[in-house]
């Protein structure tokens, strides 16, 4: 089941948004075909991404869950959003060389 923050207008609070974004990004991240996970440049973002990825990969909830649990803040969240875009972009870099 999954909890999440909810403001007085019914609407999601900005951090649990954030959250949603960023796992959605790790998520293409980890299904990406050129995925490696020792190419990741950003020590933060490392130490969130799940070890198991791949096409098939469904551990949303459970990255959601944990990065709710890490009570980031939001420059942290800021950079994990940042660097998971990044580095999407560096893999499709990689498929295009």
């Amino acid at each position: 089941m999954r909890h999440t923050s909810v403001n007085r207008s019914g609407s999601l609070s900005p951090e649990a948004s954030r959250i949603d974004e960023i796992v959605a990004q790790i998520g293409r991240l980890l299904r990406h075909r050129a995925y490696q996970r020792d190419k990741v440049v950003s020590p933060l973002l490392l130490r969130h991404l799940p070890h198991d990825s791949g096409y098939a990969w469904q551990g949303e909830e459970a990255l959601r869950q944990r990065l709710e649990r890490a009570g980031l803040d939001a420059r942290a969240l800021d950079h994990l959003a940042l660097n998971a875009r990044t580095e999407f972009a560096r893999m499709q870099e990689r498929t295009r060389a």
